[in-house]
Parts: C-alpha cells; structure tokens; sequence
C-alpha cells in the first residue's frame, strides 16, 4: 500500500504526534554534534584600526604643501608598498606567521593567505568623489593577540611610508629646485657677463647713449664752425699781412702804420654780411639775429684790447724795420693757421665718428635688445625659483614638525573577544534548525512506511470495500469498570 502523505492541517498535527519521538531523538542528537563541531572548528578572529587622515595644519594659501599627487593616490602607492611581497614576508618572518603553509608549500603560500587576511577600506564622505577622510585596517588570524599585534604592526607601517614618502617628496622638490637655481644662476651671471662685454664693444652705440651723442655732435659742429671761422679770419690776416709785406719790402717807414687786427677785419666782414641779410630777411630772421650778437661780441671785444695794440705797426729809429714785424706777424698767423686747421680735422672726425655710431644705432639696438630681453627672462625665472626654494624650505619644515597632512591613529588595533569565523551564534542557530529538519525527514520516512491504517478515513481511502460502520478508539483502562479486570 502506498501511503498518501499529510495534506491538511488535521493530518500533520497527528503525523507529528504519532512521529514524535523521531522528532525529539534527532534534536537531541544533531544539536549536540553540531555544536560539537563548531567549537572545534578553528577559530579566527578579526582586530580592526581606524586611521585618520589629517590635513595640513597650516593654510595652504600660506604654505603650499610640495607633496605631489593627491591622497587617494599616495594611499594607493603606501598600499602597494606595504602589501608587497617583501613587506608582508617582512612581518611573516618578524611574527612567524603561516610556518607550517611555508614550511609545506613556500614563501608565496604565506604572501598569498597574509594578504588575503588583509583588508584596506577607504572612508568617504557622502560621495564616492568625496576627499578621503581616512581608511580602516583590519587582519584576520587564529588567536585575538595575534590579530591585533599584525593589525598594529600594518598600521605602524602605512603611517611610517607615508612620512617616508613624504620626506622623500619634499626633499626631492628641494633638491630639484635648488639645482633649478644653481643653473639659474649661472645662465644669469654668463648673460650679464655677455651684456658687458656687448657694452663695452659697443661703447656710445647703445641705446641710452642716442641722447648723449647727438648733443655731443651738436656740440662738435658749434665748436668746429667757431674754428673754422677763426680760420677764416686767420687767412684774412694772413693776405693782409702778405699784401704788406709785399708793398713795404724790408725799408723803414719814418712814421707809424697802424693795421687792423684781426677782430677789426672780421668786425668789418660780419657787417658787411649783416647788410647783405637785412636786404632779404627780416629783424626777426635766425641768421640776422647771429650775426648781431656776434657783431656786438666783436665789439666788446675791441674795446677791450689796449690802444697800443700788438698788431700796430710802427716804426722808430734803432728798432725793427717793418718787414720784419711783418714776417713775424705772418708766421705767427700761419702756425695759428695750421693748428686750427688740424683741430677742425680732429672735430670733423669726432663729428664723423659720432654719426657713425649714431647710424649703427638700429643694428646695435636690436641686437642689445635681445641680449636684455634673454637677461629679464632669466631674471624672472630666477625670481620665480627664488620663491619656490623659499616656499619648499617653508613646506619642509611643516613635514618636519609634522604639521602637514599625515595619518592619525583614532581607534587603536583592537582585541577581538568573539571570533568572525565561524559564527557560533550562526552555528548553534544552523544546529537547532538541522536537528529539526532531520528529525523532520526522519519521521516523514517512517510514516511512508507504515502500513497501519490509524482512522476511517484511511480505511475507506486505503481499502477497496465500502465503510459501514467506525467505533472510536477506546483504551482498556478507561472501558473496564473500576476494580473491573480483563481475561
């Protein structure tokens, strides 16, 4: 007979009570065993740290930090670091972990399950693209001591790279910026050092100089037209004096000759040229004016000069003959001749000289700009590395007195009490639930096997003629009168 299993809720109240004791038997067995085996199950336990992130204490509107990168990426370069595979056989070794795995199975064996026990969470703030706050530590082992000295000792070594790479980092930037400098310095020097050696090539060709010389040119041209002029009159003398010369001979005149000096001839000259101007220009005409102020000039001077002159002529008995105080006069006048005649040479060529350099101007000036224009750039630069190796200094020091960003232990490696694994309370739970379940599938086994018809409705389902009649259960004790007995 296949038996029909329990379909309403009437049924499965009485197959519980009639399976009871499978029930019962199989939570006082599986429990108990389960239990058994999760607390002989190795246990690990977990220790936890939390490390803060703390920003520069100085504003960085001050000092300007020289660290590069941002600290998600440091904290992923610490990171890589410390869970090497030389930083983890490091604390392997320092706290025998995993011996029995490296002794079985190698080194990487051990790398392998450190770093899988291992866990590094970063803290955000409200979004993923928030600024780290700080990250949590966390490593699993087999006893709570262990747990949390491996914890401290990882903890200890994230905050030891990060100062490490930060010293480096700034150190790094100083000594970059100050060989920076040092170069600077000598492309300065070598520029300025080309500057004066231009200058000095180039003396009175440069640009500051345009002013100077032409006001020095201005000057020769004046002095060289005043020489000429007393060239001029140093000729007139000079027929002059030929021309008496010529007339007297060497014979002595019996009274004096007086002759006009130089000033007088040039006087006469000058007026003779100002009536000539005043019949074409004005009062008012530059030239007119010129010639005025250099007739009353002669004047004056003329005036001054002694009545018994030098350039008198005269003739007394015993004394020179008047051909030789003309001779000498005429010597006299030629050498002033020649001397001013090669000072107008040496004027002109001043003059020359002076607009030759004028003229080179241009060239000169491009070419001095340029210098000057390299010179101010290397100048800026200079300024601008100056400044860098002052901010440097300045970001060196704040790591030194580590009032830059660092990490900050908050909550110390902890000392783990209840495992993580395996979960006792998910066991015992897990224990109680099997025991039910087997007991379960137990007595729904031995109820498919029982043959026993236990109501009429299981007679009339199970057996193949009709139902007439169904007395109810009754027990022996209860249908016997009392004192009553059964044979």
């Amino acid at each position: 007979m296949t038996r029909k299993p329990p379909s309403t809720p009437q049924e499965f109240i009485e197959f519980l009570l009639r399976r009871k004791k499978w029930i019962i038997l199989s939570m006082l067995i599986v429990p108990p065993l389960v239990f058994l085996v999760g607390n002989l199950w190795p246990k690990k336990y977990q220790s936890e740290t939390m490390i803060l992130v703390d920003p520069q204490k100085v504003s960085a509107e001050y000092v300007k930090a020289t660290v590069p990168g941002d600290v998600t990426d440091r904290l992923q370069t610490i990171s890589d670091e410390v869970l090497s595979r030389t930083g983890l056989l490091t604390i392997a070794n320092e706290d025998h972990l995993y011996q029995t795995e490296r002794e079985k199975y190698g080194d990487d064996s051990a790398v392998a399950a450190i770093h899988k026990d291992i866990t590094v969470d970063i803290i955000r703030g409200a979004t993923d693209r928030s600024p780290i706050d700080g990250f949590k530590i966390s490593y699993i082992a087999s006893n709570p001591q262990l747990a949390q000295k491996v914890t401290q000792q990882i903890a200890d070594l994230f905050i030891e790279a990060n100062v490490k790479q930060r010293d480096q980092d700034a150190e790094g930037t100083e000594l970059f910026i100050e060989n920076q400098l040092l170069k600077a310095r000598a492309q300065l020097a070598q520029q300025d050092q080309k500057i004066r050696a231009f200058k000095a090539a180039h003396l009175g060709e440069l640009p500051e100089q345009e002013t100077a010389n032409l006001a020095m040119i201005g000057e020769y041209q004046n002095m060289a037209q005043e020489n000429n002029e007393a060239i001029d009159r140093a000729n007139q003398q000079r027929v002059y004096l030929e021309s008496m010369l010529n007339v007297n001979g060497n014979h002595k005149l019996p009274a004096p000759v007086a002759a006009p000096t130089p000033l007088q001839l040039q006087l006469q000259k000058d007026e003779d040229q100002l009536t000539a101007d005043l019949q074409l220009y004005t009062d008012q005409y530059p030239d007119v004016i010129r010639l005025r102020d250099q007739i009353a000039t002669l004047k004056a001077e003329i005036k001054r000069q002694p009545a018994n002159t030098a350039h008198a002529i005269t003739t007394a008995t015993g004394g020179p003959n008047l051909g030789e105080q003309l001779e000498s006069q005429l010597k006299a006048t030629n050498e002033e001749i020649q001397s001013r005649t090669a000072r107008q040479q040496q004027l002109e060529n001043k003059v020359s000289a002076l607009q030759g350099q004028v003229q080179s101007l241009p060239a000169v000036q491009q070419e001095y700009e340029s210098l000057s224009r390299d010179y101010t750039e290397m100048q800026q630069n200079y300024q601008s590395l100056l400044q860098k190796q002052q901010a440097s200094a300045m970001a060196a020091q704040l790591e030194l007195h580590n009032d830059s960003e660092h990490f900050r232990v908050i909550d110390p490696a902890n000392l783990p009490i209840v495992p993580v694994s395996p979960n006792l309370s998910i066991v015992y739970a897990g224990g109680l639930l099997g025991g039910l379940i087997v007991g379960l599938c137990v007595a729904f086994f031995e109820e498919m096997r029982d043959p026993t018809i236990h109501n009429a409705d299981e007679a009339e389902m199970y057996l193949s003629v009709p139902l007439i009649a169904a007395l109810p259960a009754m027990h022996l004790d209860q249908a016997l009168p009392a004192g009553g007995s059964t044979t």
